[in-house]
């Protein structure tokens, strides 16, 4: 079930407002994960079926059971050093054969930091705000090795912006708190690159 996704706009610069929550803004691929039935399907930004490609993924660390959509970015992270790393992600995405993907898997593995739910067990969580689909995030996905919830803050930008130029990343994404996910661009979502 691919749902077409919620794009940013850009913005002037680090702003604050305690109307939006901040999240660093990952250099990767935007994948949604749709899992019905226990079975995981992979979907690039474009709705391509990117499944085979990173099978790390196939196994979601969900709390209980659930048929679940999730929005998110993939990415390379480093091991010693903790950035991010596009071209590794970008030799992943381009390997072919499951057998040089599962050494590649076991040498480079990545990691998807999931920022959105959208749908559980029946129900179209993009009516809801995103407060609400954050708590229902953090209720039903566990963080492992290759799942990460992904972190923010609220009101402010300004601390997380002097991490994420530490941390080599893109710059920040400021997200409305009501805001609800509405397919293409949207001034509710609003990206300060570094």
């Amino acid at each position: 079930m691919f749902m077409k996704p919620m794009l940013s706009t850009e913005g002037d610069g680090p702003f604050d407002d305690e109307r939006f929550l901040f999240e660093p803004l990952i250099h990767g691929q935007r994948l949604q994960l749709a899992m019905s039935g226990g079975v995981v399907k992979l979907l690039s930004r474009h709705g391509y079926d990117v499944t085979r490609q990173y099978p790390e993924l196939h196994n979601v660390p969900l709390r209980k059971p659930a048929d679940v959509v999730f929005d998110g970015q993939l990415a390379y992270v480093h091991p010693e050093s903790g950035k991010t790393d596009f071209e590794v992600l970008q030799h992943r995405y381009r390997l072919k054969g499951d057998l040089r993907i599962r050494e590649a898997q076991s040498m480079m593995p990545l990691r998807f930091f999931v920022f959105d739910i959208l749908y559980f067990n029946g129900i179209d969580l993009r009516v809801f705000p995103l407060y609400k689909r954050k708590r229902m995030l953090f209720a039903v996905l566990e963080d492992n090795a290759c799942f990460k919830r992904m972190v923010f803050a609220r009101g402010t930008s300004e601390s997380l912006h002097s991490q994420v130029r530490e941390l080599g990343l893109q710059g920040v994404i400021g997200k409305s708190w009501r805001s609800l996910y509405a397919e293409g661009r949207s001034e509710e979502w609003i990206k300060v690159k570094t």
